[in-house]
C-alpha cells in the first residue's frame, strides 16, 4: 500500500516541477522588458479607448447622427475618463464625474501590481513609470489635436492643454503609487536609506482618510434620505424631461458619487463645499438653484445647530487609525503631512469649473489643512498617552527592581558598623594629622603589605580547596589559611584607614625589615 502512494507522489511532484518550469518566464533582454512593461501599462488605456469607440459608434447608429461626430465624441470621452476639462458651445466643465476615472485608475493599479508583485529592479520601475505616464499623455495629446481639428467645423474647442496634462499625470501617478504596494515601498525606502516610518505613517494617513470617507458616505446617505422629498420638487421644475432623460440624470448622479463623498468629507473636517456663489458647511448653508440632478437633492438648504456635532467623525477616524498602531511623535508628524497631501490631491481631482456656476467643489487648501489638523491634534494626544503609559510602566518596573535588590541585601551587622565607624574616625584623624610619626601598628603594616602584593587567582584557590577533603585545609600550605585570614582583615582595615603616599613608603620599608628579622610577628598578632 505504501509503494503505490510513494510512486504517485513522486510522479505528481515531477509533473508539477515540469509544469512550473514551463510557466516560468524566460529571462528577458532590456528591449524585451520594455515591451512587456509597455504592454502592461498600455492595456488599460487601450481597452478604455476601445470601449469608448464602441459605445460612441452604437449611439451614433441608434440616433442616426452623422459619423463625423464620432471622433469628437471619442476625444471628449477620453478627457472625461481622465478628469481633463472639456469645452463645448463656450461652456467649460472641469468638475467632472470621478467614477469613470476611479475605474480607470483601479485597472491601472491592478496591472502595475501584477507587474511588480515579484522581483523587480529600480530600472524596471523607472521604465514602468515612464510607460504608465507616457501612454495616457500620448492619448491625451491625440485627443486634444482631434478636438482642435473638430473645432474648425463643430462648436467645440480643445481644453487648456497644461491643465489637461496635469490632471492626467496626477491621476495615473496616484494609480502607479497605489499599485506598487506596501512591500515594494518599504523595499525602496530600505534601498535608499530612508526610515521605514515614512511608509508606516503614510499607511496610517491612508487609513485615516479611508475611515473618514466611510463616515462621509454614511452621513451623506442619511442626509440624502432625509431630503428625498426635495428631489421630486426639483424634477417638477423641469416637466419636459422624458423618461430617458430621467434615467440619464440618475446615471449621471451615480457617476458623481465619488465627488459627493470627497465633498462630504471636506465638510465633516470643518471646510465647505461651494457651488458658484452658494456654499455648504457644518456651520451654515447658502444655496443657489442647483442642477437638476438627483444627487443634488441631498444637499440641505439649511444647517441645524446640532450639525457641529458631526466633527466627531474625523476625530473618531483619526483615533481608530492610530490606536492600534501606537505611533510615535515622528510618525504622527509624517502622517499629518501625508494626510494633507492626499486630501489635497483628492479635492483637486473632484473640483473645477461647472459651466455657468463657476468654481465648484470642496475648498482645496482649507480641506487639506483641516484634515491634517485633526490628524495632528488626535495623533499627538494618542502618542502622548502611549508615551506616558510606557514611562509609568518603566518607573514601576524600576521601583520593583529597587525593592527586590534591597530585600536581597543582608541585614547590617552592628559589630561591623561599629568597626567601620571606628575606621572612619581613624581615617579622619590621619587626614587631620598628616605630619605625625609613622604608625608602627602591626595590623596596619600587614594591611599595607597585603594591599601592595600581587593579587591571587581566586578561581585557582577555590579549585584547590575543592580537591581537598571537606573540613580539611590543603596539605601543601597549612599556614597560608591563617595568613590569608589576617590579610583579609588587614585589607578591610586598610580600606577604612587610608594613609598618605609618604606614610605608605615608610611603613613598607619598616615592614620589609620586620619580616626579615621576625617572620612570626604576623602570626603573633
Amino acid at each position: 500500500m505504501r509503494q503505490p502512494s510513494g510512486s504517485a507522489q513522486r510522479v505528481a511532484r515531477k509533473a508539477g516541477s515540469k509544469a512550473k518550469a514551463r510557466r516560468a518566464p524566460a529571462p528577458l533582454t532590456k528591449a524585451g522588458r520594455i515591451r512587456r512593461l509597455l504592454f502592461t501599462a498600455a492595456v488599460p488605456n487601450v481597452v478604455i479607448v476601445l470601449i469608448i469607440m464602441a459605445i460612441a459608434l452604437g449611439g451614433l447608429l441608434l440616433a442616426g447622427s452623422p459619423m463625423a461626430w464620432w471622433y469628437t465624441i471619442v476625444a471628449e470621452s477620453w478627457m472625461v475618463f481622465n478628469l481633463a476639462p472639456v469645452s463645448a458651445a463656450e461652456v467649460h466643465i472641469s468638475f467632472l464625474p470621478a467614477l469613470p476615472a476611479l475605474i480607470l485608475a483601479t485597472v491601472v493599479a491592478v496591472r502595475v501590481r501584477s507587474a511588480v508583485k515579484h522581483k523587480v529592479s529600480v530600472k524596471d520601475l523607472l521604465i514602468l513609470l515612464a510607460c504608465v505616464l507616457g501612454v495616457p499623455v500620448l492619448f491625451t495629446l491625440i485627443s486634444w489635436l482631434m478636438l482642435w481639428d473638430a473645432g474648425k467645423v463643430y462648436d467645440v474647442s480643445p481644453p487648456n492643454l497644461a491643465q489637461a496634462l496635469l490632471r492626467v499625470i496626477v491621476l495615473h501617478l496616484a494609480a502607479m503609487a497605489a499599485g506598487m504596494g506596501t512591500r515594494l515601498w518599504r523595499a525602496l525606502a530600505k534601498c535608499y536609506g530612508l526610515p521605514r516610518l515614512l511608509v508606516d505613517a503614510t499607511l496610517i494617513a491612508l487609513r485615516y482618510l479611508a475611515y473618514l470617507a466611510i463616515g462621509a458616505t454614511v452621513v451623506f446617505a442619511v442626509v440624502f434620505l432625509i431630503n428625498v422629498s426635495h428631489q421630486g420638487e426639483m424634477m417638477d421644475e423641469y416637466p419636459t424631461v422624458s423618461g430617458m432623460g430621467v434615467a440619464g440624470l440618475v446615471l449621471l448622479s451615480l457617476l458623481y458619487l465619488p465627488n459627493a463623498i470627497v465633498s462630504a468629507a471636506s465638510v465633516l473636517v470643518g471646510s465647505e463645499f461651494s457651488v458658484g456663489e452658494g456654499s455648504v458647511s457644518l456651520f451654515s448653508a447658502h444655496l443657489v438653484p442647483l442642477p437638476p440632478l438627483p444627487i443634488t437633492g441631498g444637499i440641505p438648504a439649511s444647517m441645524p445647530g446640532w450639525a457641529i456635532a458631526l466633527l466627531i467623525v474625523p476625530v473618531a477616524a483619526a483615533v481608530y487609525s492610530l490606536y492600534k498602531k501606537r505611533p510615535s511623535f515622528q510618525e504622527v508628524l509624517v502622517a499629518t503631512v501625508a494626510s494633507a497631501v492626499i486630501m489635497f490631491i483628492a479635492c483637486y481631482l473632484v473640483s473645477g469649473e461647472l459651466g455657468y456656476y463657476g468654481a465648484t467643489g470642496p475648498q482645496l487648501w482649507t480641506a487639506a489643512g483641516l484634515a491634517a489638523l485633526w490628524m495632528a491634534v488626535v495623533g499627538c494626544a494618542v502618542a502622548a498617552g502611549f508615551a506616558f503609559v510606557a514611562w509609568r510602566t518603566a518607573r514601576m518596573a524600576e521601583a520593583g527592581n529597587t525593592t527586590g535588590s534591597e530585600a536581597d541585601q543582608p541585614a547590617p551587622d552592628p559589630a561591623a558598623s561599629d568597626e567601620d565607624a571606628a575606621g572612619n574616625d581613624v581615617a579622619a584623624d590621619a587626614a587631620a594629622e598628616p605630619e605625625r610619626e609613622p604608625i608602627t601598628d602591626p595590623e596596619i603594616v600587614d594591611a599595607e603589605i597585603v594591599e601592595d602584593e600581587p593579587t591571587v587567582d581566586d578561581s585557582a584557590e577555590e579549585t584547590e580547596n575543592e580537591e581537598a577533603p571537606a573540613g580539611e585545609a590543603p596539605a601543601d600550605e597549612p599556614d597560608e589559611s591563617d595568613q590569608s585570614g589576617e590579610s583579609d582583615e588587614g585589607a578591610k582595615r586598610s580600606v577604612a584607614k587610608p594613609l598618605s603616599q609618604e606614610l605608605e613608603a615608610e611603613t613598607d620599608e619598616e615592614q620589609n625589615s620586620s619580616i626579615k628579622d621576625s617572620p612570626e610577628e604576623g602570626e603573633r598578632d
